[in-house]
């Protein structure tokens, strides 16, 4: 469901690869990406239910300025987030992020693909489906905006691997932007758009950096 789970399922694709020649797919990645299709389904259904709304709407352009105006303050409280992180705990990134590092580490061409594809893609849609398409919507009233906000990023945060308070708050601020977006637009495809913009810079930084 997260990135956390997402690194673990492809450790094991990696040390299955190790041992596998001329690999181009086998049980384990085929496991992964049917339990992914079928997540996505039932959270698309089970967002249809309680919102009546297609997860494809019309593009408009307040939709790209919530998109990009809330990357920019992700990223901002990113940097401020980790830089405290960094001097209070010693931790330059989070464990979530240090074991998708690892992940990449000796895995071959093929899992490596794997790995990006279920990071930039099919974990936004997945993660946007089930924190903002339902659980943001399943409990409180429509009028409890702040209540739905701060459990649908609590959750979200808890989920991602963190063991310090500016981590969890990291992740926790993202997920308050993605369902500010939401609330605001309406649209789950913007934050969607978003987290997967967020995970490819991301997921660049760790693969170059």
């Amino acid at each position: 469901m997260a990135l956390f789970f997402l690194a673990g399922s492809f450790d094991l694709l990696r040390d299955r690869a190790k041992r596998t020649k001329n690999l181009v797919i086998n049980d384990a990645s085929r496991c992964i990406f049917l339990s992914s299709a079928i997540v996505i389904y039932v959270a698309y259904r089970t967002a249809f239910k309680y919102t009546q709304r297609s997860m494809i709407q019309k593009v408009e352009l307040r939709d790209i300025w919530y998109i990009v105006g809330g990357y920019v303050i992700t990223v901002i409280a990113d940097e401020v987030l980790l830089a405290l992180n960094d001097l209070i705990y010693h931790q330059s990134e989070t464990p979530n992020n240090q074991m998708i590092r690892e992940s990449f580490m000796d895995a071959n061409w093929i899992v490596t693909v794997l790995l990006i594809v279920e990071i930039i893609l099919i974990a936004p849609i997945k993660e946007e489906l089930i924190f903002r398409g339902v659980l943001f919507n399943l409990f409180f009233s429509p009028n409890r905006i702040v209540l739905r906000t701060l459990l649908s990023a609590s959750l979200f945060a808890t989920v991602h691997a963190t063991d310090t308070v500016f981590g969890f708050l990291l992740y926790a601020f993202s997920g308050i932007v993605f369902a500010t977006v939401y609330s605001k637009t309406g649209k789950l495809q913007n934050t969607i758009a978003l987290h997967v913009l967020n995970n490819i810079v991301g997921t660049l930084i760790i693969l170059l950096f």
